[in-house]
């Protein structure tokens, strides 16, 4: 799933970080939030409230910020967002699956 997560970045559709997820989700054009394992307690908190507010499903995954950023090509990452439905559709279904 984190090579899938590289390529959602390389082509633009997904958003990382607090802000850029926020205005995402309130703009209507995330689907799917994604959070670290170890975000902290205050930006999960914000993060699914805001999910809430928008209708946008949130998981959160079994990897920590910094394999997470890793993965988006940052150094962390604690919270993204993502614009296709059928991708965020394909990790919600292997999250169930693990």
């Amino acid at each position: 799933m984190l090579g899938l997560l590289g390529l959602l970045r390389k082509a633009g559709r997904i958003w990382l970080g607090a802000s850029a997820t926020e205005n995402a989700m309130k703009q209507g054009k995330a689907v799917l939030l994604l959070l670290a394992s170890d975000a902290s307690a205050p930006t999960t908190r914000r993060a699914v409230r805001l999910a809430g507010e928008a209708g946008v499903q949130y998981i959160t995954l079994p990897y920590g910020k910094e394999t997470f950023g890793r993965a988006v090509g940052r150094r962390e990452c604690a919270l993204a967002a993502i614009a296709d439905k059928g991708v965020a559709d394909t990790i919600l279904k292997n999250m169930i699956r693990t």
